[in-house]
C-alpha cells in the first residue's frame, strides 16, 4: 500500500501555495469554519482523544487520508480519522471545489490562516485531480491542534449574503 506524500514544493508541483518567509520548512495553509465552535479546528481523532496521537504506519495514514479527499465530512464524522482538510489556496479551492464544498465554504464566516510545518500536511496516493485543483491537503493533526499555528482570522470573503464572490 503506498504512503501518503508529505508536503513539499516539488509535490505541490505548479498548485497554488504560499511558504512562510520567516520559517523555514513551513506552508501557509486555510480552513474555513467558525473560528467560536472548536470542533471546527480538530480532526475527529482529537476530539475523541483530547490530545496528541502519533502517526500511524504509512498504509494506515493513506488509507485514512483517501477516505478523508474522497468523503469529506462526512469522513471527518469517523472517531478514528486524524485529518482535517486545508487548502494552500483558499481562492482555487472556492473555484474549483465541488457544488458541495462551494456551499458549505458560502455558510461559514470566518477563514483561519496557518503556518505549518511540512511534515504535517499530506496527500493521499494516489491523488484525484479535484484535489490538486482545489490545492487540498491534509492537516494530521496528532502533533498540534491547528489552533497553535494560527496566523490571523480573517472574514469568510465567499460567505453567501454578506460578501458573495
Amino acid at each position: 500500500m503506498p504512503q501518503p506524500k508529505i508536503f513539499s514544493v516539488s509535490n505541490a508541483g505548479a498548485e497554488n501555495y504560499t511558504l512562510d518567509l520567516n520559517r523555514a520548512d513551513h506552508v501557509i495553509i486555510y480552513r474555513f469554519g467558525n473560528s467560536t465552535v472548536e470542533r471546527d479546528w480538530l480532526s475527529r481523532m482529537r476530539q475523541t482523544n483530547r490530545g496528541g496521537f502519533t502517526v500511524s504506519s504509512g498504509a494506515t495514514l493513506n488509507e485514512w487520508a483517501l477516505k478523508q479527499t474522497s468523503y469529506g465530512s462526512n469522513s471527518e464524522g469517523i472517531q478514528s480519522n486524524p485529518f482535517l482538510s486545508v487548502a494552500t489556496s483558499y481562492d482555487d479551492l472556492f473555484a474549483y471545489g465541488e457544488g458541495w464544498v462551494q456551499e458549505i465554504l458560502k455558510q461559514v464566516p470566518h477563514l483561519g490562516v496557518f503556518s505549518v510545518p511540512f511534515t504535517s500536511v499530506y496527500r493521499p496516493r494516489p491523488t484525484k485531480l479535484i484535489s490538486r485543483q482545489e490545492t487540498e491537503w491534509l492537516y494530521f493533526d496528532g502533533d498540534a491542534e491547528l489552533l497553535s499555528t494560527l496566523v490571523e482570522w480573517r472574514d469568510n470573503p465567499y460567505r453567501a449574503g454578506e460578501n458573495a464572490a
